[in-house]
């Protein structure tokens, strides 16, 4: 019966944490087609925001502000570690993205008119936007 209820608890608080939280909603942003050119500059500036959170309450608890200050420093660590790893795995991401697209437009640009549908033949004289 606790455990039951202890794992609803952590699942609504999951869901809200991903629906509400900043750092999620930009790192989902981020993860999404259009966004994900964005993924190193994002990554950058989420070190520095959450980084500099991290050191700024650190100092304070340091200098004797209350213990609970801690989590603060705790959030901003590890928001710092998933935008230090969200730069690499965007990149990445995003190469990888790229080569499927120059090899789907080199697939259809092989196949031969013939083997088309009409609709189909009248799109391959159309220009090829730039990415």
């Amino acid at each position: 019966m606790i455990f039951a209820a202890s794992w609803a608890i952590s699942v609504r608080l999951y869901s809200l944490l991903q629906r509400f939280a900043p750092s999620n909603i930009v790192i989902r942003r981020v993860h999404t087609r259009s966004g994900i050119k964005w993924g190193p500059l994002v990554g950058f500036a989420g070190i520095l925001v959450y980084g500099l959170l991290m050191v700024a309450t650190a100092t304070v608890v340091r200098g004797g502000g209350p213990g609970w200050v801690n989590l603060f420093v705790l959030v901003g660590f590890w928001n710092t570690v998933r935008f230090a790893v969200l730069i690499p795995a965007s990149t990445v991401r995003l190469l990888r993205v790229r080569h499927q697209e120059k090899a789907q437009l080199r697939d259809w640009q092989r196949t031969p008119a013939a083997d088309l549908a009409p609709a189909d033949r009248d799109r391959m004289d159309a220009p090829v936007p730039a990415s």
